[in-house]
């Protein structure tokens, strides 16, 4: 099975990427990352530091499960593993449970910092019968930060593969 992928961003925003040439995070380090995540993804919830190797600040990434089947992840920076700016949160809808599928939506569009993300937007999140990582971000330039995006494919993947979804 294949899972899509949305995004959302506040308006005015531009996507400046190429989304089909876009592999930030390759190789070996995708891997260990993907295995990572995948591993930790068994539990509730983690934390986690990922060092971009100069390309970019090391990104925060803050991982939470809503009951067996549907979780989201946020990436921020920062120093010193706290938090300056939340940048993005990815939603990983699988339409197993349609409860918690909406409890992930309700936490997410109750958050302060997610209110730059239309009203209309949170109505085209789900889609009937397909698993959904819904990307939202907080600026441009986290928009145009491509290991974030990386990061969030990553993520997904391993969400999804951890509960038998990914082909």
């Amino acid at each position: 099975m294949h899972y899509t992928g949305k995004m959302f961003y506040p308006r005015g925003a531009k996507l400046e990427l190429d989304q089909a040439s876009l592999s930030p995070i390759q190789g070996r380090t995708a891997f260990q990352l993907f295995s990572q995540f995948k591993k930790e993804m068994g539990e509730d919830e983690f934390d986690a530091r990922v060092d971009a190797g100069g390309i970019t600040e090391t990104i925060l990434v803050r991982f939470r499960k809503v009951g067996q089947t549907a979780a989201y992840a946020a990436f921020a920076h920062g120093e010193k593993g706290t938090v300056q700016k939340l940048d993005a949160v990815v939603a990983f809808l699988t339409g197993l449970d349609h409860e918690e599928d909406s409890r992930v939506l309700e936490k997410l569009r109750a958050a302060p910092s997610l209110r730059k993300i239309g009203p209309e937007d949170w109505e085209t999140v789900t889609e009937p019968g397909s698993p959904v990582a819904a990307a939202f971000f907080m600026s441009e330039p986290a928009l145009n930060n491509a290991i974030l995006h990386g990061l969030m494919s990553l993520a997904g993947a391993a969400f999804l593969d951890g509960l038998g979804l990914l082909d």
